[in-house]
């Protein structure tokens, strides 16, 4: 085996799913990661000035501690950071990961369109030794998006830009670290009796279209069907407007709305519900519906975006929706019948994005770039 390697991981935007992302690899990876973060926020100062800050700090490296790897990700413009570091760090291997890209993210309605953070994106997978993505469905949406840019830009374009990103590519799915959530699996054991609970555990912005989730929750009170809600997940302004309403509409039905500032509370939220939806336009992983399954959580998702790479083709017609009704459709029949066995089984397809099996893999990559 290959000596323990130092690896320097840039992370521009340390919020949870990123942070989440590195202290799982640092835990279960056989190599001594180092993590340099700045708070996830203000993320367009993050892509245009963060290259600045970590060049400051590897000015200031005693060269004993220099990386044999540096581990960045996609909010660190790569290029700059290679340009203005202390000669040294330009000749050691880079990988850059890729959670999200700034070149295929959907512009709210209100949103005008800057295309400079999609450039940073593709110099920094130019700048890097290796990039990963996250999904394959993120790559063909990253790589897409740039071929479509670029082939409206007057002259002096090379043709093979996106060619060149996609040979020096490959996809690594998002890690975690199930220990929080193997507590709550020993804690509560057994789902709850009483009337099954609809999960709804994602960012509350427009691109998880949750005025869609709250549709489809009035077609089931409509129905008469017997069911809880827990709607949880981060919101930066505490504010959502298709959920002004939803205390009206669901009444005692409505088991929980806000985020749990406990990961404790939040295990056990989710260790207690039944089935685990999502009605996003975009998503390029989807960690919460991961963490969903792995507590035994029946999904239903969208037939598209990253969603069929993570459930195995045999549960897709009966766990994938393609339009409202049969989002409808699917809910209420999980809601008057849960498949036996169905819940066990998606514990185990969760499972496979355990940091224990996906750590070596990463390891390994690195370990061929050093």
């Amino acid at each position: 085996m290959p000596e323990t390697l130092k690896i320097l991981a840039l992370e521009p935007y340390y919020n949870i799913s990123h942070s989440v992302f590195l202290e799982g690899f640092s835990k279960y990876s056989r190599h001594n990661v180092k993590t340099w973060s700045l708070p996830g926020r203000k993320w367009k100062w993050r892509m245009r000035g963060s290259a600045y800050h970590f060049a400051d700090l590897a000015a200031r490296m005693d060269p004993e501690d220099y990386p044999d790897v540096i581990f960045a990700t996609d909010f660190l413009n790569l290029a700059d950071w290679k340009a203005i570091c202390p000669k040294p760090f330009r000749d050691i291997p880079a990988v850059l990961y890729f959670h999200e890209n700034q070149a295929s993210y959907p512009l709210s309605k209100h949103a005008s369109g800057d295309h400079d953070y999609g450039w940073i994106n593709l110099s920094s997978c130019l700048a890097a030794d290796r990039v990963l993505f996250n999904s394959e469905f993120h790559r063909s949406q990253f790589l897409g998006s740039i071929r479509e840019a670029l082939s409206l830009m007057s002259d002096g374009v090379p043709l093979d830009l996106a060619d060149r990103v996609h040979g020096n590519s490959e996809v690594f799915p998002v890690g975690i670290d199930f220990a929080g959530h193997d507590l709550a699996r020993n804690t509560s054991a057994a789902k709850p009796s009483g009337p099954p609970v609809i999960l709804w555990n994602h960012r509350w912005e427009y691109d998880k279209r949750p005025e869609v989730f709250v549709e489809a929750l009035g077609a089931l009170v409509d129905a008469d069907v017997d069911f809880g809600v827990v709607i949880c997940g981060e919101s930066f302004d505490g504010a959502c407007p298709a959920f002004k309403e939803i205390g009206t509409l669901l009444g005692e039905r409505l088991l929980h709305l806000g985020f749990f500032e406990s990961k404790e509370e939040y295990y056990s939220a989710v260790a207690s519900s039944s089935i685990v939806v999502s009605t996003a336009a975009h998503e390029f992983f989807g960690i919460s519906v991961v963490e969903a399954l792995y507590l035994g959580c029946i999904p239903v998702l969208p037939r598209e975006l990253s969603y069929p790479e993570i459930l195995p083709e045999k549960f897709h017609s009966s766990c994938l929706y393609r339009d409202f009704d049969e989002l409808r459709e699917m809910l209420e029949g999980f809601l008057r019948e849960r498949p036996e066995g169905l819940a066990e089984e998606m514990r185990e397809v969760g499972g496979r994005y355990h940091w224990r099996d996906l750590a070596p893999r990463l390891d390994a990559i690195l370990e061929g770039m050093a």
